[in-house]
């Protein structure tokens, strides 16, 4: 489907040109300017009202296992010698997510009208994280765009694998406890209300756990309404909070403060701070800007909070492994003592993917100590709470024998 574009040029003597055609796609709008013979400065699609399929269209969205996979085979086109203009339109021909595939129409035809590759994916945030920008950048500078592209498939495969072992730790039990809240639900609105029925008809007297929960059972089918707005309102005002500045400061402070999770959460950040850090430097990236790229991917403000401060003192001539060691609740002493022989070495990004797969082995760990400890604590739980509901049941019958 054709769309508008607005261009910018000059003609042959010099004078600005500016004007609005409808075509395919850029390169096509490029290839008639220059049938004429202008010398192109900017091609811009003139932004149109959404279609209403796009406004309802919730998988805008790119996993980091589809930007390792991504990584890896456009890093193997590029060492195999093919332009970059071919590689991105192969990546574009067998992509199968929609989001993804559209915005490698618009950065392929960024490239085709001179735009750096880095410069291009830029304007495509939400998929290409910062991280990934810059990486390109010094790939494209240094001429190294297939190692760069190497070392980003391998660092988001790696994130990739730490993402998979917390849904591990969180998705069990909480499909195990939304099935049980269900279940019990079911039980307490359709089903003890028979049973108490019955016994009231029968002149038994009702104890004071089962008057408890028929009061339970009443409640949740007269307010239903209300209980399910009241959920919907607590959860929109905590993403709220959640997205100010105090409100993510103090969740993550909570988070990090978490029995045993809290634990295996910071192995996580610390997993993913030496990581990233270590692709960055071992790229030719200094180490100031590095730490500011990191400040923005460790998802935790806390760690962002602190490595702000870390990086305006090495700023001034501080020891980075110094700065990290006034720290110890965030940076163990292994980290400290890791990071002061990458520097006094040269050694750096080697010592950092070394803490990295430590921590990585941790955090698996971890995952398999969460899942112990939550399992036997969920069974309790849900003991306790189906043996209220059998004994507000059984309890009536005794009575209810006496009327027999």
């Amino acid at each position: 489907m054709a769309s508008l574009f607005k261009y910018e040029a000059k003609d042959k003597k010099g004078n600005k040109v500016k004007g609005e055609l409808e075509a395919d796609n850029k390169t096509a709008i490029a290839s008639q300017l220059k049938d004429k013979g202008y010398y192109i400065t900017n091609i811009s699609e003139k932004k149109q009202s959404k279609d209403v399929r796009e406004l309802i269209n919730f998988t805008n969205s790119v996993s980091t296992k589809e930007l390792s996979i991504f990584s890896q085979q456009f890093a193997t086109m590029i060492d195999s010698g093919i332009s970059l203009v071919d590689s991105l339109q192969i990546m574009y021909d067998q992509m199968d997510n929609k989001f993804f595939k559209k915005s490698l129409e618009e950065i392929l035809e960024d490239v085709e009208t001179g735009v750096s590759l880095a410069n291009a994916m830029q304007k495509h945030k939400k998929i290409f994280p910062t991280l990934y920008i810059e990486l390109i950048r010094a790939g494209e500078a240094g001429g190294v765009l297939d190692i760069v592209l190497n070392k980003l498939a391998d660092h988001y495969e790696r994130q990739s694998k730490l993402n998979s072992m917390i849904k591990s730790a969180l998705y069990y039990p909480l499909t195990i406890l939304t099935v049980a809240i269900l279940v019990v639900t079911f039980l307490v609105v359709q089903v003890v209300p028979q049973f108490v029925g019955m016994f009231s008809s029968l002149g038994a007297n009702l104890p004071l756990v089962t008057r408890i929960l028929l009061a339970i059972s009443d409640f949740i089918r007269a307010y239903w309404w209300a209980i399910l707005l009241f959920i919907i309102l607590m959860i929109f005002i905590f993403s709220r909070y959640r997205q100010t500045e105090k409100g993510k400061l103090r969740t993550d402070k909570l988070i990090l403060k978490i029995p045993v999770f809290g634990n295996m959460m910071q192995k996580i950040y610390l997993s993913r701070f030496s990581s990233t850090l270590s692709i960055l430097i071992d790229s030719g990236v200094g180490l100031l800007e590095s730490l500011s790229i990191v400040e923005n991917v460790i998802n935790n403000k806390v760690y962002s909070d602190v490595l702000t401060m870390i990086r305006v003192q090495v700023r001034e001539g501080m020891s980075f492994a110094a700065e990290l060691d006034k720290y110890p609740k965030l940076f163990s002493l292994m980290v400290v003592q890791m990071t002061r022989v990458g520097e006094e070495t040269g050694a750096l990004p080697k010592m950092l993917v070394k803490i990295s797969d430590f921590y990585d082995s941790e955090v698996e760990t971890s995952v398999d100590g969460v899942i112990t400890l939550i399992e036997p604590a969920m069974i309790v739980i849900l003991a306790v709470v189906v043996g209220f509901v059998a004994v507000s049941i059984i309890t009536p019958m005794f009575d209810m024998f006496q009327y027999i």
